[in-house]
């Protein structure tokens, strides 16, 4: 359980930590960076961090090593943990995912748990959804959950979309009898765009669906499509993944559901999310590169090579992102910060260093 990460036994060990950066030399639970998040003013990093090297033990029992919720500089200096959040032994599963709200707060899930941090405080569960990711909106006032786990074949159920401040329901869309996934949240976090599945395990899908937060309008945008994300821009588009042949395609679609137009035509991975200034889509491709397509021109640039299950997030100013990956020459988490101009991206953490 969640409850038990945050042990007071390992407090002595988030001071120490949080009185110097992390170094080659340095025991600290914020070494080895995974599922990094942008301060909303752009001057820290926010992630899940563990310590590098493992003990020896840890093969054996992973929840067993020195972890906790961390920030960092942009440039990766200053790694310290958060207060509360410093676990070694018996800890939960990492967050599946952080995001950093404009409020100051971290919002985080595990295990369909939601919860929150302010600095200084203790983290608050403050909702449970059977969900393995979510989205807020640019305001950071709500949250969107999809239903379901990627492993479970036989769950059906709707999209929630939660009051951040309260975790209060403000609706829940889609209904029972099929998986509602996906979410992402219009800009004013009025309405909700998702991927609808079919609840076993037929393989079916039912295309990009919308509605409005409150769970009523419920209607279908495009009938084959998966990944829909809402550009943040006001009025603007939504972008969503598109099987043709054999390739998978990177589609537009205005939320009244006209204007459908192919933005990549081909080799489109998993998509990361748009630049908050609406300019911009960063995607990974088939072969593994961080790649951004230009919303105006088409252009698409190649930013980085990716390796084993990768991650990127815009910073709030839009002129790039901090990726992460494993390379294969290492065990651990690589940590990037990405121009999106296409200019050399610089290294802000690895377990080398």
């Amino acid at each position: 359980m969640l409850r038990r990460v945050f042990v007071a036994s390992v407090v002595v060990l988030a001071f120490v930590a949080a009185t110097s950066s992390a170094s080659s030399t340095t025991i600290s639970p914020c070494r080895q960076v995974s599922n990094p998040t942008w301060s909303p003013d752009g001057t820290q990093i926010a992630y899940y961090g563990t310590r590098w090297p493992p003990p020896a033990k840890a093969h054996r029992t992973p929840n067993d090593i020195l972890q906790a919720l961390c920030t960092a500089n942009a440039d990766g200096t200053n790694a310290q943990p958060l207060r509360y959040t410093v676990c070694s032994e018996k800890c939960s599963d990492p967050p599946y995912q952080i995001d950093w709200v404009r409020s100051g707060k971290l919002v985080y899930l595990v295990d369909g748990d939601f919860y929150g941090i302010a600095p200084g405080q203790k983290p608050k569960r403050f909702a449970t959804v059977n969900t393995s990711s979510f989205a807020t909106d640019p305001a950071g006032d709500r949250l969107a959950g999809g239903f379901g786990f990627p492993s479970c074949l036989t769950c059906g159920g709707p999209v929630t979309v939660l009051d951040v401040p309260s975790g209060h329901v403000v609706g829940k869309v889609g209904g029972k009898k099929f998986d509602n996934i996906y979410p992402s949240l219009s800009p004013d976090g009025g309405q909700v765009v998702f991927e609808r599945d079919a609840s076993d395990d037929s393989g079916r899908t039912f295309g990009i669906w919308t509605a409005k937060a409150s769970g009523k309008g419920l209607r279908r945008l495009a009938r084959k499509g998966f990944q829909p994300l809402w550009s943040p821009a006001a009025g603007g588009k939504i972008a969503f993944r598109a099987d043709v042949g054999n390739t998978t395609m990177l589609r537009l679609v205005s939320p009244n559901g006209r204007g459908v137009r192919t933005l990549a035509p081909s080799g489109v991975a998993d998509v990361f999310g748009w630049s908050p200034d609406g300019k911009y889509i960063a995607y990974e491709t088939g072969s593994g590169r961080l790649t951004v397509v230009d919303l105006a021109t088409g252009k698409v640039r190649s930013l980085l090579k990716l390796a084993y299950a990768p991650t990127a997030a815009w910073s709030p100013d839009s002129s790039g992102l901090v990726a992460n990956s494993v390379p294969k020459s290492q065990r651990c988490w690589s940590t990037w910060r990405v121009p999106v101009d296409g200019s050399k991206p610089t290294l802000i953490s690895s377990c080398t260093r």
